[in-house]
């Protein structure tokens, strides 16, 4: 077994796959300083930054593979009357990687994915990723042609956007491509009010579709608004409603091949609304809005975030920290000075709430959150076993530190916001590394950071028809 104890001058063990590096077919290997007995690296000094990390960054975020394959297991195992998952990974993967993501989830079981935007289908797509990309909601008309060209499955919610979307899929889909036939699904407003057909839209927007021979009329689904939440009567209600509109485009010989509606709370606590697809995303990241005691899924946490002490200072009891003068020191203290701020994802809103690990021990944060700092009062630690932090020493912004961690629910709650925004505000800036036990798992592997090709992309045009001419001289040269 693992231990999942983070070294102080090394990120957390295992296998990292810098991001955007996919997939694991790797050009060079270079293994992590191993721990001395003290439990301190004898290989990086203490202002080194980890192996593979840019000299220069200021903190990283470690996103674990092995926790997205065991979210999607009991994901797919909470499924019933064979429902198939989509993946959402708009927003970069809710900030943890859109196409690393989108590659092992694919992998462990998921079979489509969730965007909302475009160019997000379009940089899956320039991965290599094939698999059913569903755009989510609206997009705006001079961006349709890319989301033909690429084949992303559209989601129409007026009649303009249906004439627009059939317009530029007769001008996409000649020549090598006629023929082809741009999916789209219905989405149907129940109740979330942000999109889609009014229930007495639908029938028309199916005529609409079924008349455009460019236009593939695969599915329909609509959102929910309250799924999280304890009442359980708006979201029976948009269900009843869903499957009535259903039920009366079946009677007028209109039946989609895919139908869906569960979102991640729905899937958890609605199995009445899984029809042929459930769309997870906040807890295939591992994340809730609600007690994670109410639906009972064994989901594991997928991010983690560290950097480093830069400085260091004893300070006098009743000195001020940070502006505003908010914190004071109660005692003649030391505070350690972080180079994360507001500017890197660590909400400002924190202030006076916010709290580090540094060697397993929670430590306050001291002041107001700056924009690119912050301060920790690490004076408890003087009296621990290992006496005061130096600088160099690592420090955890989420995640764990032997049996202390802190959530992402937890600087949610503290932050008044949801989980999904604290990771989606994490800095593109703070570089991702992907730990990927799944080779060799339960072995003693050693750690160690692969730098990997990027993944060829897939061809997105057919290859040109032969030129009849060249072809002709070529067999009269003898060719």
């Amino acid at each position: 077994m693992r231990a999942n104890i983070f070294l102080p001058f090394a990120p957390p063990p295992g296998r990292y796959l810098q991001q955007g590096l996919f997939p694991l077919a790797g050009r060079g290997v270079f293994p992590i300083a191993r721990a001395n007995a003290s439990g301190r690296s004898n290989a990086l000094s203490p202002l080194a930054p980890p192996p593979g990390l840019d000299p220069l960054a200021s903190s990283w975020i470690c996103v674990d593979l092995d926790a997205y394959r065991n979210n999607v297991r009991a994901i797919l195992g909470r499924l019933t009357h064979g429902a198939a998952l989509l993946a959402v990974v708009k927003a970069d993967a809710y900030g943890h990687g859109a196409v690393p993501i989108a590659r092992t989830v694919l992998r462990a079981g998921a079979q489509r994915l969730g965007v909302a935007r475009i160019k997000e289908g379009v940089d899956l797509r320039e991965a290599g990723i094939d698999a059913p990309i569903q755009l989510l909601g609206s997009c705006p008309p001079d961006h349709l042609p890319a989301g033909i060209e690429y084949d992303l499955t559209f989601a129409v919610s007026s009649s303009d956007e249906i004439r627009m979307l059939a317009d530029r899929a007769r001008a996409a889909n000649q020549g090598l491509y006629r023929g082809r036939r741009t999916k789209v699904h219905l989405k149907i407003d129940t109740g979330m009010g942000r999109g889609g057909f009014a229930p007495d839209e639908v029938w028309p927007a199916a005529e609409q579709v079924l008349a455009e021979k460019t236009l593939d009329m695969e599915g329909a689904f609509t959102h929910f608004s309250s799924a999280d939440e304890t009442d359980p009567a708006p979201t029976l209600a948009q269900v009843a409603l869903f499957r009535k509109l259903l039920r009366d485009l079946e009677e007028r010989g209109v039946r989609f091949r895919v139908r869906h509606m569960a979102n991640s709370a729905a899937t958890a606590f609605y199995p009445e609304s899984q029809l042929d697809l459930v769309r997870c995303g906040a807890i295939l990241h591992g994340l809730r809005t609600w007690p994670a005691e109410r639906d009972g899924l064994a989901l594991k946490p997928t991010l983690s975030w560290h950097t480093r002490i830069v400085h260091l200072a004893k300070r006098p009891a009743g000195w001020t920290v940070g502006y505003s003068r908010l914190y004071r020191c109660e005692r003649d203290s030391v505070l350690a000075t972080l180079p994360v701020g507001y500017r890197d994802g660590y909400r400002r809103a924190l202030t006076g709430k916010g709290e580090v690990l540094i060697r397993g021990l929670r430590l306050p944060v001291a002041g107001t959150i700056s924009m690119d700092y912050l301060v920790v009062d690490v004076t408890p630690l003087m009296h621990a076993a290992g006496g005061l932090p130096e600088v160099g020493e690592v420090v955890t912004l989420i995640g764990g530190q032997g049996a202390a961690r802190i959530g992402i629910e937890e600087m949610a709650v503290a932050s008044d916001t949801i989980p999904y925004v604290v990771t989606t505000q994490l800095s593109a800036d703070v570089k991702r590394f992907y730990q990927d036990g799944a080779a060799g798992l339960g072995q003693a592997v050693e750690p160690e950071l692969r730098h990997v090709a990027p993944p060829r992309a897939v061809p997105l045009r057919p290859a040109k028809k032969p030129d009849e001419d060249s072809d002709s001289r070529r067999m009269a040269a003898g060719a």
